[in-house]
């Protein structure tokens, strides 16, 4: 009699999958059936799977299959069967297609109307639809209700099959309600955690000056429901065991206000008397017990509990021993408030890495992904190392899903890793347009691809590079740049980069333009976690011209072409825990660069750079940041000067803000800056959190910019104070910033307070 097995979609037991002795055989045929009223083209179906005769059976293909059949969307239900027979496997799909949609007809919608709803549930007459369907479509018009803030938005509908069940008749009835927001989130019985506490871990927000841009007060039921687990967690990692959030009551306060109630029963708050672990039998109790971080006396935190469970499973998964399992259990004293810890250890066993399989990777190379591995065929199979890999896949940024199985094997002490992956977007075109105190009015064009591949024509996908086209055009400004950057040279940790650019600008100065064309190339390596050193070569070619007849004698002798031929080293330091917008961390960057000499070309010159950045989080997220900088540059040999292209200058809304662009420091007798060959600058910024994406600024500028080269004095020096507000935007951040001019040298005027604006993030 034939062995037979059903995988229904969507369900996964994993012990009873890699139980059945069928997988791993060979696939003799694959096989079609429809379920429903009317026939499903066979092709149709198999479009969409990849398994084929002739292929090992596996429990991923099969999963991949019924995954790849759900995106389709056409099908109400699916499920397969794995049948043996002579001579091999037979895996038949069992596909149940929707029915299209012959009428469709919507009332109630008068706030959005009902063409708006129509084109947000994306169906029409000739589509798919079913319940579920219809549930998930009906969630995005809701969404939009809420929005517009109608907290009471609700849709409901009928599906009605025709005579031959393969068209049906949809009616949409819509019930908009009240418009309304939420204006307070209050709590009742919450004697010890603030409420403030308490609202900065939910989701729901209320009404804000700035909800036009954020769209917080927008009552949301879903992230409400999920606000009541989150309250209970943040209760219970303080050790209130018995604490639980109640239904919220939501109640209109005025004609479109709302306010959310959520009863709190906070209990008491519980201390640890006893940790006890059972089950070790393979290690030393001692060596295990070190992973405890748990003690007699702390509060009773969930999250320090389920952080030991993590860290002693660690312990094994990191010595080969896999499907460990650490589950704890409470004995609490509700008298004495106190709780004793019991661990139970059930041992896995030591296991090896015999293949590692990559799947799902269509358009990625698989060099690409195995070279982020940091575990490797023939190793002890190590968890820790393994949830590592994970970790740096995600970071690429390929990837909207990755996930790895260990699959056993015919030998019980060896099992293959399977590394699934899901493609996701990586190429961006974005087209956009801004205005900076500096640049007055820009747009920009840019194409870029993170997952370039220069030598795969006509897709240029999958190899790991990084490309980037940018073209900015703007009233003082025209830019046009070419970057490339390969991270793994000579398949090696070492990052290999290009880049193109000419830079047309005409907001230096009002007396000449500049323009700089060239390219540099650059080597990269990392040295440690937060360490890289870099060495970057460039070669460019610097035009002032459109010189003014009134300018100084210091500006027109810079007036026609010059090349640099020059060599920078460049040592790294970044332990900031956000790319974008860190809380804590230093970012410090030291370098040197050299220009001419045996490098040729018409500017001899050296410069060092010293750039400084430390984060503190401190109370309520409020954050505090020092940064500064400094800098030397002096020429040597041939050259007489240092050319005003690459003197330094400060002012302006990246430095010193309070002071126009490049104004602090030395001018020439017509009041135009020249730079200097020596600068410092400093900074405090205190920044404090307002709603979701906004933070209010204040901070403390001071620096000055030198003529002579190593003349530094904290006499005479510039400083400025302000207000600012910083609107975290993604990919679209921007700073605005108003500040006062407290001290001046001898080349600036005392002046009023000045304005400024910078899209970007500053560090």
């Amino acid at each position: 009699m034939p062995k037979k097995m059903t995988i229904a979609a969507g369900v996964w037991i994993a012990a009873f999958l890699f139980s059945v002795p069928l997988f791993g055989e060979d696939v003799k045929e694959i096989r079609v059936k429809s379920q429903g009223p009317y026939q499903v083209d066979e092709q149709s179906v198999l479009a969409f799977t990849s398994l084929k005769p002739g292929d090992e059976l596996s429990a991923m293909a099969i999963s991949r299959d019924i995954k790849s059949l759900e995106k389709t969307g056409r099908f109400a239900f699916i499920r397969s069967e794995v049948e043996s027979i002579r001579g091999g496997i037979v895996v038949t799909y069992i596909v149940e297609c929707k029915p299209r949609i012959r009428r469709l007809e919507i009332l109630g919608a008068d706030e959005l109307g009902n063409k708006k709803v129509r084109e947000l549930l994306e169906l029409g007459v000739g589509d798919l639809v079913d319940e579920s369907a219809m549930a998930v479509h009906a969630q995005k018009v809701t969404e939009t209700y809420y929005k517009k803030y109608f907290p009471d938005a609700k849709l409901t509908w009928e599906i009605k099959q025709n005579d031959d069940r393969s068209t049906a008749d949809v009616r949409i009835k819509v019930v908009e309600g009240k418009r309304a927001s939420v204006k307070r989130i209050t709590f009742t019985g919450n004697r010890t955690i603030k409420s403030r506490q308490l609202k900065k871990v939910m989701k729901q927000r209320t009404t804000s000056w700035l909800s036009f841009i954020t769209g917080s007060g927008t009552y949301s039921p879903d992230d409400l429901e999920m606000d009541l687990e989150a309250l209970k967690g943040e209760y219970r990692n303080q050790g209130f065991l018995d604490a639980s959030a109640g239904e919220p009551s939501v109640n209109y306060i005025g004609r479109r206000k709302l306010e959310i109630v959520v009863p709190i029963k906070e209990g008491k708050q519980y201390e640890i008397r006893n940790v006890d672990v059972r089950g070790i039998k393979l290690f030393p109790q001692v060596d295990v017990a070190k992973s405890i971080s748990i003690k007699s006396g702390d509060v009773a935190s969930v999250a320090e509990m389920e952080k030991t469970s993590q860290a002693i499973r660690d312990y094994y998964g990191s010595r080969g021993y896999i499907r460990s399992v650490v589950n704890y259990t409470l004995n609490s004293d509700p008298v004495r408030s106190v709780v004793d810890v019991n661990y139970e250890v059930a041992e896995g066993k030591l296991a090896y890495i015999r293949n590692i399989f990559v799947r799902g990777n269509t358009r990625t190379k698989d060099k690409v992904i195995r070279r982020e591995l940091a575990v490797y065929p023939g190793e002890i199979f190590n968890e820790v190392k393994v949830r590592t890999s994970e970790k740096r896949l995600r970071n690429l940024g390929y990837f909207s899903q990755v996930s790895s199985v260990p699959e056993s094997t015919v030998d019980p002490e060896k099992y293959d890793l399977s590394i699934e992956v899901e493609e996701q977007k990586t190429g961006q075109f974005i087209v956009g347009a801004g205005f900076s105190s500096v640049d007055d009015l820009i747009g920009f064009v840019e194409l870029s691809q993170g997952n370039f591949d220069i030598k795969n024509w006509p897709y240029f996908t999958g190899g790991g590079q990084k490309m980037k086209i940018r073209t900015q055009l703007g009233t003082k400004r025209k830019d046009y740049e070419l970057s490339f950057v390969e991270p793994w040279f000579l398949n090696r940790r070492l990052s290999l980069g290009l880049d193109l650019f000419q830079h047309d600008s005409s907001y230096y100065s009002d007396e000449y333009d500049q323009r700089n064309t060239g390219g540099d190339i650059s080597l990269g390596k990392a040295i440690s976690a937060y360490n890289r050193v870099n060495l970057t070569y460039g070669l460019e070619e610097i035009r002032i011209d459109n010189v003014s007849s009134n300018a100084s004698d210091i500006i027109k002798q810079e007036e026609g072409t010059r090349t640099k031929s020059s060599l920078t080293l460049e040592l790294v330091h970044n332990s900031c825990d956000s790319v974008f917008v860190p809380t804590r961390g230093n970012h410090t960057t030291l370098s040197a660069t050299v220009a001419g000499g045996p490098l040729g070309a018409d500017t001899d010159l050296y410069e060092f750079q010293a750039r400084s950045s430390q984060f503190w989080p401190l109370w309520f997220d409020h954050v505090f940041n020092l940064r500064g900088w400094m800098a030397v540059v002096e020429e040597y040999g041939d050259s007489d000067r240092v050319p005003i292209f690459d003197r330094l200058f400060l002012g302006g809304a990246r430095t010193m803000r309070g002071f126009k662009y490049r104004e602090v420091g030395p001018k020439d007798e017509n009041g135009e800056p020249i730079g200097g060959k020596s600068a410092l600058y400093g900074t405090a910024e205190y920044t404090i959190p307002l709603v979701e994406k906004v933070r209010f600024a204040t901070y403390y500028d001071v620096g000055m910019v030198w003529e002579p080269a190593y003349e530094y004095s904290l006499s005479g020096l510039n400083s400025a104070a302000g207000i600012g507000l910083r609107l975290d935007f993604p990919g679209f951040p921007i700073q605005l910033d108003y500040a006062w001019p407290l001290e001046t040298d001898e080349f600036n005027d005392r002046d009023s307070g000045r304005f400024s604006f910078w899209l970007g993030y500053v560090y």
